[in-house]
């Protein structure tokens, strides 16, 4: 009952906020993307350790790389280590609603990122509305009828796994002629 309140309330938000949203779009590849913007679940130390090979990949061609990590829980896990560039949001931040709210959530959604990659593979609210009001110019997530209306780029992975989306990232972004 208290969930599918919590739905509702998430997709009344949502459409409010889609109201009022507007991005420049822009496509942007492995080489060419400057700025870059992650949303990711905190979940599994695997999952982590394959975003955190991808964010590395993107540091290493220059990329300026912001993540935005939502973690269900109050202790953060033990083989996560927050960075500069990396903001963690908890159930203090999510609130009941489940909802991000925060003076670092509501700058990240107003960067006008090159690139925004969504890393959750699961149908968690909180990363997916980061990632859809984001003001990136060139929006990545995994293929599936929710995210078909809001992505500019759709990867379609056989099974749910982190290291095959990583690796099916990498590969198509590399792909991409901008020039």
């Amino acid at each position: 009952m208290i969930e599918s309140i919590r739905g509702l309330i998430q997709l009344l938000v949502l459409k409010a906020k889609l109201k009022q949203y507007s991005r420049e779009r822009k496509i942007s590849s492995f080489d060419s993307a400057k700025t870059v913007g992650v949303v990711c679940l905190v979940d599994k130390e695997a999952n982590w350790n394959e975003i955190k090979r991808v964010i590395k990949e993107f540091q290493d061609k220059g990329a300026k790389v912001e993540v935005m990590g939502i973690f269900y829980g109050n202790v953060k896990p033990l083989w996560f280590i927050e960075t500069l560039n990396v903001t963690l949001c908890s159930d203090k931040e999510l609130g009941l609603s489940q909802i991000p709210t925060g003076i670092h959530v509501n700058e990240f959604l107003k960067t006008p990122f090159d690139l925004l990659i969504n890393f959750s593979i699961t149908d968690k609210f909180a990363p997916f509305y980061l990632a859809v009001l984001s003001k990136a110019k060139f929006k990545i997530a995994i293929d599936n009828s929710t995210n078909l209306k809001y992505f500019d780029m759709l990867l379609k992975i056989d099974k749910l796994d982190m290291k095959e989306y990583c690796n099916q990232l990498i590969h198509y972004l590399s792909r991409i002629n901008t020039k």
